[in-house]
């Protein structure tokens, strides 16, 4: 961060006087809500800056620790004054809580200084009542309820000029600071999407045809039947070689080969195998069209996806389709979907058995949506009774029609509480209570 620009942007803030509210949008990014402006101030280590942007950055994540619950403070505040420390590049707003029982002062420091960048909050003592990131083993360390120490001015300051900010300048640099980042990150998507669907169609290549099954089970059951018919004369032989050689039940002078099966006790033993083969490799030619249907619908919707990626205009899209680490690793995982926006679960089925899945894992309280008239997927926004801002429903409807197999036309997205949608047929549901949106594309 550049000390002249941020003096600036402190200048800036000095026409604002209250804090609406600040949080976390992302592990190093604070969205600051002055008077209905929302500035983001990205914290990442020898990357850190403030700017704007006319999206609205959605969290994959919703943030609960210790710093994220203190940063409430900032809710409704009064914002007294903006500075910077010097020659220090650090931006402190000093603020006072509107709804607090007993007045008191507090201060939000930002401090953009390369390997120490951090977002502190301190009384007006300065104390610290919280920290985005907890320093212990420095000269300045910070720690919570420990006084912090005031950074040194430097003792050969850069001469630099204050930059004239306005919006369109911090714009700019979203733009600026956002378009390597977004390339990347679409890279990187792709490449593991690109993995999976040749994954997919690898195991699509490997599925047998109903033929190949039904002629594996009448084999199988040719052996079976052919054995018993000879057990009579078996029952005293042991098994030996590899293979053995009988005459075919039906027909006398066909001699069938019969391979000896691993593990094998007895020849009554082996015929049971071989009907127990039979009979599943016939279930497997019966069901087949179920694991090509999966495999098939799997694949269309990783194509999806790409587009969706292919297309995003901001690093927060693409982060969608990544759910958290800590879901992967401690969620039980459902068949059917899931991703995320701004921290909330969504669900959205592939075909017909995932639908019903997703409808009947929702609770009633939870927000369904579907496209109105075209069979495609069902979503389930997993809200339960929290209540969602209009943007993560209207992002949620945007990704249902870019995940549609219909490429282009005007589309009407329905959405209502689940516990207004009855099941009638399989997939197939009737809702009430419903509000719409529409999208084109």
């Amino acid at each position: 961060m550049n000390l002249g620009l941020l003096k600036g942007i402190s200048t800036y803030f000095l026409q604002f006087h209250k804090i609406y509210w600040c949080r976390r949008v992302d592990d190093n990014l604070l969205a600051l809500n002055l008077e209905g402006n929302i500035f983001y101030i990205d914290l990442t280590r020898s990357k850190s800056t403030i700017f704007c942007t006319t999206q609205s950055l959605l969290s994959t994540k919703h943030y609960q620790a210790p710093f994220d619950i203190k940063l409430g403070l900032c809710h409704n505040a009064y914002l007294h004054s903006s500075c910077v420390d010097g020659d220090n590049r650090i931006l402190a707003l000093h603020f006072t809580p509107q709804n607090a029982y007993k007045k008191q002062a507090y201060i939000l420091e930002l401090e953009f200084t390369g390997k120490y960048t951090n977002a502190i909050l301190l009384d007006e003592r300065r104390i610290v009542i919280e920290a985005l990131r907890h320093i212990s083993e420095s000269r300045r360390p910070v720690r919570v309820g420990k006084p912090l120490n005031p950074l040194p001015q430097p003792p050969n300051p850069k001469p630099y000029e204050v930059v004239a900010v306005h919006k369109e300048l911090l714009e700019n640099l979203y733009k600026e600071r956002t378009q390597h980042m977004l390339e990347s990150a679409k890279t990187q998507q792709l490449k593991a999407i690109e993995a999976k669907e040749a994954n997919l169609s690898r195991l699509l290549q490997e599925i047998p045809s109903v033929h190949a099954l039904t002629e594996q089970a009448q084999r199988y059951n040719l052996y079976a039947h052919t054995l018993t018919a000879h057990l009579h004369e078996l029952q005293h032989k042991a098994i030996q070689g590899d293979s053995l050689t009988l005459s075919s039940s039906d027909t006398p002078s066909l001699e069938v080969q019969i391979p000896i099966l691993e593990h094998t006790k007895s020849f009554s033993h082996l015929a049971q195998q071989y009907f127990t083969l039979g009979k599943k490799y016939a279930q497997k030619a019966q069901n087949i069209h179920l694991r090509l249907e999966n495999l098939t619908d799997s694949l269309q919707f990783l194509q999806a996806q790409k587009a969706l990626i292919a297309k995003a205009k901001s690093l927060a899209d693409v982060k969608i389709f990544s759910p958290p680490k800590t879901y992967k690793k401690h969620q039980k995982h459902q068949n059917f979907e899931i991703f995320f926006i701004d921290g909330i679960k969504i669900g959205v089925g592939k075909n017909t058995s995932q639908n019903i899945e997703l409808l009947k894992y929702a609770s009633g309280e939870d927000m369904w949506l579907h496209i109105c008239d075209i069979p495609s997927s069902h979503m389930i926004i997993f809200c339960g009774k929290t209540r969602l801002r209009d943007e993560v429903i209207h992002k949620a409807g945007e990704i249902l029609v870019g995940l549609c197999s219909v490429k282009i036309g005007n589309f009407r997205v329905d959405y209502t509480k689940r516990k207004f949608v009855k099941i009638t047929q399989g997939a197939n549901v009737v809702y009430a209570k419903y509000q719409s949106l529409e999208y084109k594309k």
